[in-house]
Protein backbone atom coordinates (compact mmCIF):
# COMPACT_ATOMS: atom_id res chain seq x y z
CA UNK A 1 0.00 0.00 0.00
CA UNK A 2 0.98 3.61 -0.71
CA UNK A 3 2.21 5.74 1.93
CA UNK A 4 0.09 8.84 1.78
CA UNK A 5 2.36 11.89 1.41
CA UNK A 6 2.35 14.82 3.51
CA UNK A 7 1.37 18.10 1.18
CA UNK A 8 2.01 20.17 4.44
CA UNK A 9 4.86 20.02 6.61
CA UNK A 10 5.50 22.19 9.51
CA UNK A 11 8.65 22.29 11.36
CA UNK A 12 9.37 23.90 14.80
CA UNK A 13 6.93 26.44 14.32
CA UNK A 14 7.22 29.43 16.35
CA UNK A 15 5.24 32.96 16.37
CA UNK A 16 5.23 35.92 18.41
CA UNK A 17 3.68 39.09 18.43
CA UNK A 18 5.14 42.26 20.02
CA UNK A 19 8.38 42.47 21.49
CA UNK A 20 9.69 42.78 25.52
CA UNK A 21 6.96 43.03 28.36
CA UNK A 22 4.31 43.09 25.52
CA UNK A 23 5.52 39.59 23.60
CA UNK A 24 3.13 37.42 23.31
CA UNK A 25 4.23 33.54 22.00
CA UNK A 26 0.93 32.39 19.74
CA UNK A 27 3.03 29.04 18.64
CA UNK A 28 5.57 27.63 20.40
CA UNK A 29 7.53 24.32 18.34
CA UNK A 30 4.35 23.38 16.04
CA UNK A 31 5.66 20.30 14.32
CA UNK A 32 2.93 19.09 11.92
CA UNK A 33 2.48 16.73 8.54
CA UNK A 34 -1.01 16.63 6.49
CA UNK A 35 -1.37 14.21 3.72
CA UNK A 36 -3.38 14.96 0.85
CA UNK A 37 -6.05 14.41 0.31
CA UNK A 38 -6.99 13.92 3.79
CA UNK A 39 -9.73 16.00 6.39
CA UNK A 40 -7.48 17.09 8.81
CA UNK A 41 -9.04 19.24 12.07
CA UNK A 42 -7.38 21.76 14.30
CA UNK A 43 -9.20 21.62 17.79
CA UNK A 44 -8.10 23.84 20.94
CA UNK A 45 -10.09 26.69 23.13
CA UNK A 46 -10.07 30.41 21.96
CA UNK A 47 -6.78 31.90 21.70
CA UNK A 48 -4.67 28.85 21.75
CA UNK A 49 -2.92 29.25 17.97
CA UNK A 50 -5.20 27.88 15.39
CA UNK A 51 -6.07 30.49 13.26
CA UNK A 52 -2.35 31.39 13.37
CA UNK A 53 -1.05 28.13 12.52
CA UNK A 54 -3.72 27.95 9.54
CA UNK A 55 -2.71 31.73 8.57
CA UNK A 56 0.75 30.32 8.48
CA UNK A 57 0.07 27.50 6.56
CA UNK A 58 -1.63 29.43 4.17
CA UNK A 59 1.13 32.29 3.45
CA UNK A 60 -1.09 35.20 5.17
CA UNK A 61 1.19 35.02 8.34
CA UNK A 62 5.23 34.61 8.34
CA UNK A 63 6.30 32.44 11.33
CA UNK A 64 8.79 33.70 13.76
CA UNK A 65 11.02 30.56 13.34
CA UNK A 66 10.81 27.30 11.48
CA UNK A 67 10.02 26.05 8.79
CA UNK A 68 6.71 25.33 6.71
CA UNK A 69 6.53 23.56 3.29
CA UNK A 70 3.13 23.67 0.87
CA UNK A 71 3.46 21.17 -1.76
CA UNK A 72 7.45 21.64 -1.23
CA UNK A 73 7.63 25.31 -1.65
CA UNK A 74 8.17 27.35 1.31
CA UNK A 75 5.84 30.31 0.77
CA UNK A 76 6.69 32.52 3.71
CA UNK A 77 10.26 33.12 1.83
CA UNK A 78 8.85 33.44 -1.50
CA UNK A 79 8.50 37.55 -3.09
CA UNK A 80 5.69 39.02 -2.03
CA UNK A 81 4.01 39.02 -5.48
CA UNK A 82 4.69 34.78 -5.77
CA UNK A 83 3.03 34.44 -2.78
CA UNK A 84 0.32 35.82 -3.37
CA UNK A 85 -0.08 34.50 -7.30
CA UNK A 86 0.58 30.67 -5.74
CA UNK A 87 -1.83 31.92 -2.67
CA UNK A 88 -4.60 32.76 -5.24
CA UNK A 89 -3.89 29.31 -7.34
CA UNK A 90 -3.96 26.42 -4.89
CA UNK A 91 -5.73 27.74 -1.48
CA UNK A 92 -8.75 27.47 -1.00
CA UNK A 93 -10.78 29.60 2.03
CA UNK A 94 -13.74 29.37 3.86
CA UNK A 95 -14.58 31.78 6.21
CA UNK A 96 -16.67 31.94 9.42
CA UNK A 97 -18.73 34.61 8.52
CA UNK A 98 -18.58 33.37 4.56
CA UNK A 99 -17.87 37.05 3.40
CA UNK A 100 -20.12 37.01 0.49
CA UNK A 101 -20.63 40.10 -1.32
CA UNK A 102 -24.09 41.22 -0.48
CA UNK A 103 -24.36 43.30 -4.23
CA UNK A 104 -23.30 40.25 -6.17
CA UNK A 105 -25.19 37.15 -7.12
CA UNK A 106 -24.60 33.80 -5.94
CA UNK A 107 -22.59 33.05 -9.09
CA UNK A 108 -20.89 36.31 -9.53
CA UNK A 109 -19.48 35.40 -5.70
CA UNK A 110 -18.63 32.36 -6.62
CA UNK A 111 -16.34 33.37 -9.52
CA UNK A 112 -14.50 35.89 -7.81
CA UNK A 113 -11.05 33.70 -7.74
CA UNK A 114 -11.44 32.65 -11.20
CA UNK A 115 -11.84 36.41 -12.27
CA UNK A 116 -8.54 37.61 -10.08
CA UNK A 117 -6.80 34.86 -11.52
CA UNK A 118 -7.56 36.32 -15.25
CA UNK A 119 -10.14 33.86 -16.33
CA UNK A 120 -12.67 35.84 -18.79
CA UNK A 121 -15.37 36.72 -16.80
CA UNK A 122 -18.27 34.72 -19.20
CA UNK A 123 -16.08 31.93 -18.87
CA UNK A 124 -16.03 32.06 -14.63
CA UNK A 125 -19.33 32.85 -14.18
CA UNK A 126 -20.69 29.78 -16.65
CA UNK A 127 -18.12 27.68 -14.53
CA UNK A 128 -19.77 28.88 -10.96
CA UNK A 129 -23.06 28.47 -12.72
CA UNK A 130 -22.06 24.57 -12.98
CA UNK A 131 -20.79 24.24 -9.43
CA UNK A 132 -24.01 25.90 -8.05
CA UNK A 133 -26.24 23.13 -9.94
CA UNK A 134 -23.23 20.48 -8.99
CA UNK A 135 -24.18 21.57 -5.03
CA UNK A 136 -28.06 21.35 -5.64
CA UNK A 137 -28.53 24.91 -5.76
CA UNK A 138 -29.52 25.42 -9.36
CA UNK A 139 -32.66 27.30 -8.87
CA UNK A 140 -29.93 29.80 -6.51
CA UNK A 141 -28.68 31.19 -9.79
CA UNK A 142 -29.34 34.94 -10.26
CA UNK A 143 -30.19 34.77 -6.42
CA UNK A 144 -28.37 37.16 -3.73
CA UNK A 145 -26.49 36.41 -0.31
CA UNK A 146 -29.10 38.26 1.63
CA UNK A 147 -31.67 35.93 0.17
CA UNK A 148 -29.92 32.76 1.07
CA UNK A 149 -30.38 31.00 4.12
CA UNK A 150 -27.46 30.36 6.45
CA UNK A 151 -26.60 26.94 5.43
CA UNK A 152 -27.13 28.16 1.95
CA UNK A 153 -24.69 31.01 2.32
CA UNK A 154 -22.20 28.19 3.15
CA UNK A 155 -22.73 25.93 0.25
CA UNK A 156 -22.07 29.45 -1.52
CA UNK A 157 -18.68 30.07 0.40
CA UNK A 158 -17.56 26.37 -0.13
CA UNK A 159 -18.48 26.66 -3.85
CA UNK A 160 -16.21 29.45 -4.34
CA UNK A 161 -13.30 28.19 -2.36
CA UNK A 162 -13.14 25.07 -4.32
CA UNK A 163 -14.16 26.74 -8.11
CA UNK A 164 -10.24 27.03 -9.03
CA UNK A 165 -9.67 23.68 -8.00
CA UNK A 166 -7.06 24.07 -5.08
CA UNK A 167 -5.20 21.86 -3.47
CA UNK A 168 -5.93 22.76 -0.06
CA UNK A 169 -9.07 24.42 1.21
CA UNK A 170 -8.65 25.91 4.46
CA UNK A 171 -12.63 26.61 6.59
CA UNK A 172 -12.21 28.40 9.72
CA UNK A 173 -15.66 27.28 11.90
CA UNK A 174 -17.55 26.10 8.63
CA UNK A 175 -20.55 24.76 10.66
CA UNK A 176 -20.33 27.09 13.92
CA UNK A 177 -23.80 29.34 12.24
CA UNK A 178 -25.61 26.04 11.54
CA UNK A 179 -27.88 23.70 12.99
CA UNK A 180 -27.03 20.14 13.85
CA UNK A 181 -28.93 18.71 10.44
CA UNK A 182 -27.56 21.92 8.02
CA UNK A 183 -23.76 21.24 9.36
CA UNK A 184 -24.73 17.49 9.27
CA UNK A 185 -25.07 18.33 5.40
CA UNK A 186 -22.15 20.85 4.95
CA UNK A 187 -20.29 18.57 6.30
CA UNK A 188 -20.72 15.75 3.95
CA UNK A 189 -20.52 17.84 1.15
CA UNK A 190 -16.57 18.76 2.34
CA UNK A 191 -16.17 15.38 2.95
CA UNK A 192 -17.40 13.99 -0.60
CA UNK A 193 -15.00 16.96 -2.04
CA UNK A 194 -11.96 14.97 -0.21
CA UNK A 195 -12.84 11.38 -1.60
CA UNK A 196 -13.76 12.58 -4.93
CA UNK A 197 -11.10 15.31 -5.90
CA UNK A 198 -8.41 14.22 -3.52
CA UNK A 199 -8.39 18.00 -1.80
CA UNK A 200 -6.65 18.53 1.39
CA UNK A 201 -8.98 20.02 3.67
CA UNK A 202 -7.70 21.69 7.10
CA UNK A 203 -10.65 22.53 9.25
CA UNK A 204 -10.66 24.84 12.63
CA UNK A 205 -14.00 23.90 14.70
CA UNK A 206 -14.78 23.96 18.23
CA UNK A 207 -17.95 21.97 17.40
CA UNK A 208 -17.75 18.51 18.47
CA UNK A 209 -20.61 17.01 16.47
CA UNK A 210 -18.82 17.02 13.51
CA UNK A 211 -15.44 15.11 14.79
CA UNK A 212 -16.75 12.17 13.19
CA UNK A 213 -15.65 13.70 9.75
CA UNK A 214 -12.13 13.88 10.36
CA UNK A 215 -9.30 11.65 9.15
CA UNK A 216 -7.32 13.30 12.08
CA UNK A 217 -7.44 15.46 14.67
CA UNK A 218 -5.08 17.45 16.41
CA UNK A 219 -5.74 19.75 19.62
CA UNK A 220 -3.52 23.16 20.00
CA UNK A 221 -3.49 24.50 23.61
CA UNK A 222 -1.33 27.54 24.55
CA UNK A 223 0.39 27.56 20.89
CA UNK A 224 1.17 23.63 21.34
CA UNK A 225 -0.16 20.29 20.00
CA UNK A 226 -1.11 18.80 22.89
CA UNK A 227 -1.35 14.96 23.92
CA UNK A 228 -4.72 13.62 23.63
Amino acid sequence: MTKPKPIIICKDIHKHYGEGPTRVEALQGINLEINQGELQMLMGPSGSGKTTLISIIAGILTQSSGECLVNGVDLNHLPDAEKTHYRGKNIGFVFQTFNLIPTLTCEENISVPLVILGTPKPEALERAKELLVEFEMGDKIGVYPTQLSGGQQQRVAIARAMLHDPSIIVCDEPTSFLDVSTGHKIMTLLKNMVTKKGITLIIITHDSRIVGFADRIDYIEDGKLAKR
